[in-house]
């Protein structure tokens, strides 16, 4: 099956860049073909800006995809091995964990896929900074783009491009902890640890941010299981407590006429709970 697909592009003469998605660009149309491909022929695009994938999302996915299938298909390009992944690494990933042998796949065949496939990748929501910032270096080196061409194409500021890429001057170490746990802190304090002039000074300041976040994240834990572990009695007491002082503000306001009903019904189902926990305590003791 062909289909007909938009694509926009601009060149500036002798300038050798490309501008897709601009104001003012030339429409022409490229096909694209709808097929279905084997998964085992399919390779990854090792310029995806996404390196990290939540396991725990991925196995969702994966769930989804058993039930009801792969709804929505990866865009790949021909290569001589077979396909490359240009968008959708995620439903490729759990796609193998759904154990598929086929994907519904779209096939690219743009006069630079791999750009169109950056450019793509570069506008989704769910990237983390260091994701993006290697991303936007990788379009700058490859396809010749300024910081401005890159802000207009992706309809960011220039200082946000500027800022982003300043992550790419951090410490491999750091690099290598944000690839594997994720991003965990902010881009500000990303962006705190990269001016950093001195390398040394920089993962010195990124080893105290995660010692930092992970007093945070003990905190939380520790105050999340000490809440799960508190005893029900407690709850009950402080409840009962609540209810007390309500039921007196209400004895001597008066309960509104059209809320009486409801208010009984509650009353005398509160009321039996009540009766009940009293029998089984004069049971125990």
């Amino acid at each position: 099956m062909w289909w007909s697909m938009p694509e926009t592009e601009a060149r500036a003469p002798g300038s050798g860049t490309r501008r897709l998605a601009l104001a003012g660009t030339i429409e022409r149309q490229q096909r694209t073909v709808l097929t279905s491909v084997p998964l085992a022929d399919v390779q990854p695009n090792p310029d995806q800006p996404r390196k990290h994938f939540a396991p725990d999302k991925l196995a969702e996915l994966a769930d989804s995809i058993k039930a009801r299938g792969l709804l929505q298909p990866i865009i790949v390009r021909r290569v001589e091995s077979g396909y490359q992944l240009l968008a959708g690494e995620r439903r490729f990933r759990a796609a193998q964990l759904a154990g598929l042998d086929k994907l519904p796949a779209l096939i690219r065949t743009d006069e630079d896929p791999l750009e169109v496939a950056l450019i793509e990748n570069l506008q989704r929501e769910d990237l983390s900074p260091l994701e993006e910032a290697e991303g936007l270096a990788l379009l700058i080196e490859r396809h010749g783009y300024s910081h401005r061409e890159v802000a207009e194409l992706l309809g960011k500021s220039r200082p946000y491009v500027s800022n982003t890429l300043a992550l790419t001057r951090l410490p491999e170490a750091v690099k290598t902890d944000l690839r594997r746990d994720g991003p965990g802190v902010s881009r500000e304090l990303l962006m705190g640890v990269a001016r950093q002039e001195d390398p040394e000074a920089a993962l010195a300041l990124w080893r105290r941010l995660q010692l930092d976040l992970l007093s945070v994240r003990r905190f939380r834990a520790e105050k999340e299981g000490a809440a799960s572990e508190r005893p029900v009695v407690l709850d009950v007491l402080a409840a009962a407590r609540r209810l007390n002082r309500a039921l007196a503000r209400l004895i001597a306001d008066g309960a509104p006429a059209a809320e009486g009903p409801r208010l009984v019904r509650t009353l005398r189902r509160t009321g039996r709970l009540v009766e009940r926990q009293l029998a089984a305590l004069a049971a125990v003791g």
